[in-house]
């Protein structure tokens, strides 16, 4: 991999910066809502996961809003969702390898307690030092880095991006067909090397 040349490299690290988003990537989100959904109502009409339509595709037929709205904004949700296979290795090996790794992760706006529950759960799944490499924001475009490795197949916002998106695999995504994409985290450095060589990092 060449020296990164371009005005995202870290001060003083010299190193490709990689945006990791958290719920979808990093952490089972859809299975911790799924789990809730079926806590609060067994016979809840989930979406399996893996069978999400489009991103927003959460309930199944006859599926009571409310009753999502309730358990989206619920404490505790975004606290104790697990690590995807593989996330927290390859998050750590990024690290070695010599990239400069944050999260990048949007609040939900309506839950009061999901922007401390993402960090609490970034302490709980890496250490505290990875707190203070989170970023929290409602416009991932305003965050400069080389690769933003995301789940949402439509990010906008206020600037053009500096980085250039590496969609993280889920049925909601793959209407994305030309775009870059990461089916897991095994193997990591299949996807992420050569879309930093391209760019010339």
């Amino acid at each position: 991999m060449t020296t990164m040349t371009n005005q995202n490299t870290a001060p003083g690290t010299g190193s490709p910066i990689v945006l990791v988003d958290m719920d979808g990537v990093f952490v089972n989100w859809g299975q911790g809502l799924n789990d809730r959904l079926l806590a609060r109502d067994p016979r809840y009409p989930i979406v399996p996961v893996g069978q999400q339509l489009d991103y927003d595709h959460l309930c199944g037929p006859g599926g009571d809003r409310t009753v999502l709205a309730e358990v989206m904004d619920s404490e505790g949700l975004y606290l104790n969702l697990e690590p995807l296979p593989g996330a927290v290795d390859a998050i750590l090996a990024m690290e070695e390898a010599g990239l400069d790794v944050f999260f990048c992760s949007t609040p939900f706006p309506t839950n009061p307690t999901c922007a401390s529950e993402k960090l609490a759960s970034i302490e709980r799944h890496l250490g505290l030092r990875w707190v203070s490499r989170t970023i929290l924001t409602h416009d991932k475009t305003l965050v400069r880095g080389d690769v933003l490795i995301d789940d949402h197949p439509g990010i906008i916002g206020a600037m053009k991006p500096a980085w250039r998106q590496l969609v993280f695999d889920q049925s909601y995504n793959r209407n994305l067909v030309d775009a870059p994409r990461m089916t897991g985290w095994k193997h990591w450095e299949k996807a992420i090397f050569p879309m930093l060589e391209m760019a010339g990092v």
